[in-house]
């Protein structure tokens, strides 16, 4: 492709905004298990909802150094016998996007088919009551590079 262009901006601080997404509805049976074990190596997820927002991006994310990744997590042998991966990165989120933001992280887990779609994120905090399909916003305080290709869409990559 000798015509594609590419163009880099480094970001030390990046919000995108996003809508609330319905989500498959695991996480809530799932993190009773995960949430546990996940904050024995990463304590200050302890308090987090046992359940997670779903939010579509208007941005592809991609988190390629978070600020945890686990050991493999046994939490169900019968679909992850060695353990599941489970990477987190703080955030700042807001839903409705006028509401405070509060603490939050983007919960990443390896076995997710959600990994598949980069403007797809879980989004785990204290429990925040927020009506369906409400715009939202995500603030990384992080390294952050936004590529845009000439045959795809910007996309934030976290470093």
């Amino acid at each position: 492709m000798p015509n594609a262009r590419l163009a880099i901006d480094a970001l030390i601080m990046i919000t995108i905004e996003g809508v609330r997404w319905p989500g498959l509805n695991a996480a809530h049976k799932n993190l009773v298990k995960q949430l546990p074990l996940i904050a024995a190596e990463f304590p200050e997820i302890a308090d987090c909802h046992y359940g997670t927002i779903n939010v579509q991006l208007h941005v592809p994310l991609l988190v390629v150094a978070p600020d945890h990744r686990s050991q493999p997590i046994h939490w169900d042998d019968a679909d992850f016998p060695s353990g599941e991966v489970f990477d987190l990165l703080r955030i700042q989120f807001a839903a409705p996007v006028d509401a405070a933001p509060v603490a939050a992280w983007l919960y990443i887990p390896h076995g997710s088919p959600a990994r598949a779609t980069p403007q797809i994120h879980e989004v785990l905090a204290r429990r925040l009551d927020i009506p369906a399909e409400a715009q939202c916003r995500v603030t990384i305080n992080r390294n952050a590079v936004q590529l845009a290709y000439r045959y795809f869409p910007p996309m934030v990559i976290v470093v």
